[in-house]
């Protein structure tokens, strides 16, 4: 297998900058990234970085300063990435997606005085822009022009000089990321110029080994880590990236063939929405030879990866945790269900509420020790600034606490049973999530579901209330999906209340917003045990 071609003495580079810089004095004119809107070479790319960060410095703005993007796929996520590499700058992509409260409630977060926004969200962000008193610079990408000054304009006026070189500070923040949401608000992390290098060389190495020149696909947004991992492992190991705008079932495998992929990313529904698709001949008929990703439906692996002749390598991680993720590293084929183990950079336990070690089979919550500084996030975005994160999700003795529950396997791998949050107490019992969920997806006519805890009779304890859509066209009959799970399910676990949607609220990263269904409480669900309807709410 291929590596990337630096002199061996050579140490390996400690930033983005000086990864592609790198990268774009080796290869040059090779292709390097196709986006809906743009092709560029590695030259290209770096040429378009150091005008980036021309425009930035002549407004103003140089290292430490943190520069908000909201924008959809395409050339200026990255140009605005790579740019602020170039001048120290800190990269905060917002999420394309939020809007009104939540989106100005990021915004004022950061403190950033600068946002460079895409037209068709401009307005958005000028919605919102009077509770954000920091902001001072707004730059347009797109556009007719006539209101905002306009990237392209100043672009064409910036020069392609690569700027001075950055004081050596390996621990100088370069990334500012703001979670999913999953569990309530969003908290940025705050990631160093080595945490970034490091991640991205080992999202190449161990994720994506491609050799020079070989294409991977991806349809994810750029603003979600994965996305960014996927551009870096490539841009580390020397290949072509197919970015597209989103996910088009029609068009899925046309597009891999057309980008000649060997690899690409998924999450979990994406999976699924292709394994629901009528068997076709030409199935097999792609480039592609591995695929990476979480969430995989575990009941189609072995399907999926037989129908499509691919090899499924499952992860897990989080925003926060960079390079400390886990993933398959005894290789390929992995059992279904199972994410691997953790990697070499931080240790790992199943931890119990009190923090000691759990064995196998036995359900806790995944806490990660970083084997050194600056390896995974250094810590949330807090009242004073970038220089101080706060360290809150972090144990005295520097282990951080993932919020997620998992349990390991005899075989030594991990299983991801669910978010700690989600967890539910039931009369004593913990019950993880994912447990019902897996079985109500065994039913002919539930597309998805989530399980969520809400307060039992008592008050004290919690009832699990279970969240289910059909597919489009169909009515599902609650009582008779009660019944199904009373014949899967051992008693403790049987939901007491079911509750239809036409779609779970999502993050764009496809993972349910639980908080948000949890909000609902129990109304408009069916009481199984008292067989009635609760109150509906005002919108499902």
């Amino acid at each position: 297998m291929g590596e990337p071609s630096s002199p061996a003495s050579a140490p390996p580079p400690s930033s983005l900058r000086g990864m592609l810089e790198l990268r774009a004095r080796e290869l040059g004119g090779r292709p390097f990234l196709t986006l809906p809107d743009a092709t560029l070479s590695y030259a290209e790319t770096d040429e378009l970085a150091n005008r980036v960060a021309s425009v930035l410095g002549g407004l103003g703005y140089g290292a430490g300063d943190i520069v908000m993007v909201r924008a959809v796929n395409g050339w200026a996520m990255v140009a605005a990435w790579f740019g602020c590499s170039k001048i120290g700058a800190v990269y905060l992509p917002l999420n394309a997606l939020l809007t009104g409260e939540p989106l100005r409630q990021v915004m004022a977060h950061s403190r950033s005085r600068i946002i460079l926004v895409q037209d068709a969200l401009a307005a958005d962000v000028e919605a919102v822009r009077a509770g954000v008193p920091d902001l001072r610079d707004v730059v347009v990408v797109g556009g007719p022009g006539g209101g905002p000054p306009r990237l392209e304009d100043l672009l064409d006026q910036a020069s392609s000089t690569p700027p001075p070189a950055l004081v050596d500070d390996p621990g100088a923040p370069t990334k500012l990321m703001y979670t999913s949401g999953t569990t309530g608000v969003p908290k940025g992390a705050v990631w160093s110029r080595s945490c970034e290098a490091l991640w991205g060389r080992c999202y190449g190495d161990e994720l994506m080994p491609i050799t020079r020149g070989e294409g991977i696909y991806t349809c994810l947004p750029l603003f979600h880590v994965t996305c960014q991992g996927t551009l870096l492992a490539t841009l580390w190991r020397g290949g072509r990236l197919t970015v597209d705008s989103g996910f088009s079932l029609l068009s899925f495998w046309r597009r891999l063939r057309e980008a000649d992929a060997v690899m690409f990313t998924y999450v979990g529904t994406i999976l699924s929405a292709l394994a629901r698709r009528p068997p076709h001949p030409s199935d097999s008929d792609n480039p592609v030879r591995q695929i990476l990703g979480g969430a995989a439906p575990t009941d189609r692996w072995h399907e999926i990866e037989e129908r499509f002749d691919v090899q499924i390598m499952e992860t897990w991680g989080q925003t926060e945790v960079a390079s400390c993720y886990t993933w398959p590293s005894r290789g390929l084929p992995q059992r279904p269900g199972t994410i691997g183990t953790p990697s070499a950079r931080c240790e790992g336990r199943i931890a119990d509420e009190a923090g000691q070690p759990l064995g196998p089979e036995r359900p806790g919550e995944l806490w990660l020790k970083p084997v050194g500084p600056h390896v995974m996030f250094d810590g949330y975005l807090g009242e004073e600034g970038l220089a101080a994160p706060t360290r809150e999700s972090f144990t005295e003795d520097g282990w951080y606490r993932t919020g997620d529950l998992m349990a390991w396997t005899d075989d030594g791998d991990l299983s991801f049973v669910g978010r700690h949050r989600d967890a539910i107490r039931r009369a004593g019992e913990m019950i993880a999530p994912s447990f019902i969920e897996e079985a109500a997806l065994a039913h002919p006519w539930v597309v998805e579901a989530a399980a969520i805890g809400v307060p039992a009779d008592d008050g004290v304890e919690e009832e699990v209330l279970l969240c289910v859509v059909a597919p489009e066209g169909i009515e599902l009959d609650l009582a008779e999906v009660a019944s199904f799970l009373g014949q899967a399910l051992p008693p403790y676990l049987v939901p007491r209340w079911l509750r239809a949607h036409l779609e779970l609220p999502k993050t764009p990263t496809t993972r349910v917003r639980k908080f948000e269904l949890r909000a609902l409480g129990t109304s408009g669900a069916w009481d199984t045990r008292r067989r009635r309807w609760a109150p509906a709410p005002e919108s499902t």
